[in-house]
């Protein structure tokens, strides 16, 4: 089948996109401060984005990289970078399917079986949501440090033990999971990554609130769940390698666009002479610092360089970023956030996400640490 030219295809993206959505270049980012929003009604959001992502596949804008095997359309990554530029100055509801389509849908691409990467279809249909069971009580940075046991039986594997800040475990239909499977390794080579159905006897799921007042993240506990032979995702003691290459996924993130739909968003709260104002222009400098660096990436990621661990460098100014015109604004509004009628509830949810930036997906000591070693080439301390 010939491939689409690319200017007809953005063509095509913006009619579609203009048909279907409300175009607001200047709007607030949700997607990015999804998770963390209070949304009165779960299942109808739910709904929503399920809906979203059937109609993106109905029009064949799903899985634009991912294969043709599983129901995508096997371009160019310029088409996927063409199509998220322009999806960034839309309102959209795709929240929920963050994790199933940046994270999980890609590792079940690299490393599952022809049954498993069927799992993919049904994802770029809207029908599956995923969440990632990672994240331990013990174990948050310090992913090697999982203690979830896996234990061999005679039909398949037995788990026990807890996960949180598990995001959108409540509408997962399946979940990747971490587990340790051989305590007699070494922490990094006794783990091992399997594919889990949430609705498995034994899997209880409890929401967390947030103090944004949302409850995305949930804590998951497993007891005595059974799973199947075949449910492990690559080989029996490489989760190590596996999770890795998941949070690289995870740690090239695209946000410097929506970021800048924020600053222009602040820039309109009236910024005085002063160190208020000094604040919101260092936010600036640094959005724009940060979505240079990301177009950079994006050029070398079309010239068939994939992210190397100096993407983690896009994490850390993120959260610099939000952090930093988080509290330029806090200094801006002062108590008027506190007002439940000030029509300040975007603003009030930055501020009360920001932190949440330097510790999703590796603390910010971590992913220093990581540079550290793996950019600069420094000894281990």
């Amino acid at each position: 089948m010939p491939q689409t030219p690319i200017d007809t295809f953005v063509k095509d993206a913006k009619d579609f996109l203009d048909a279907h959505a409300e175009y607001k270049p200047d709007g607030f980012p949700d997607t990015m401060f999804a998770q963390f929003r209070l949304i009165a009604d779960p299942e109808a959001w739910r709904d929503r984005c399920m809906a979203w992502q059937r109609l993106l596949y109905d029009h064949g804008f799903a899985g634009l990289t991912w294969p043709h095997e599983v129901g995508g359309r096997d371009l160019p990554s310029a088409y996927a970078l063409a199509w998220a530029d322009l999806e960034s100055e839309y309102e959209l509801p795709r929240g929920l399917f963050g994790v199933t389509l940046e994270m999980v849908g890609p590792t079940l691409l690299a490393f599952g079986t022809p049954d498993q990467k069927q799992h993919c279809a049904a994802i770029l249909r809207g029908e599956e949501v995923w969440c990632q069971l990672f994240s331990e009580p013990g174990a948050g940075s310090d992913l090697a440090g999982v203690s979830t046991r896996a234990t061999k039986t005679a039909d398949g594997w037995r788990v026990n033990g807890q996960k949180v800040w598990t995001s959108e475990a409540r509408h997962a239909r399946y979940g990747y999971l971490l587990a340790r499977t051989d305590p007699s390794e070494t922490r990094h080579r006794g783990l091992t990554a399997f594919v889990v159905d949430m609705s498995s006897p034994g899997i209880d799921v409890r929401p967390l609130r947030q103090m944004t007042g949302g409850a995305s993240f949930s804590e998951v506990f497993f007891d005595d769940v059974e799973l199947p032979a075949d449910a492990t995702l690559g080989e029996v003691g490489s989760g190590w390698s596996v999770a890795m290459t998941t949070l690289g996924f995870e740690r090239f993130s695209s946000f410097g666009r929506s970021l800048g739909r924020l600053v222009r968003q602040a820039s309109t709260l009236g910024w005085r002479e002063g160190g208020t104002r000094e604040k919101f222009v260092d936010a600036v400098i640094d959005q724009r610092s940060l979505a240079a660096f990301e177009a950079n990436m994006h050029r070398r990621l079309l010239a068939g360089v994939p992210p190397g661990p100096e993407a983690a460098l896009a994490k850390l100014a993120t959260g610099a970023v939000v952090s930093t015109l988080a509290d330029a604004v806090a200094d801006r509004l002062g108590a008027q956030l506190s007002r439940r009628d000030s029509g300040l509830d975007d603003w009030r949810l930055v501020l009360l996400s920001a932190p949440a930036f330097h510790i999703a997906g590796g603390t910010d000591e971590i992913v220093k640490t990581m540079i550290a070693e793996r950019v600069l080439g420094l000894p281990k301390g």
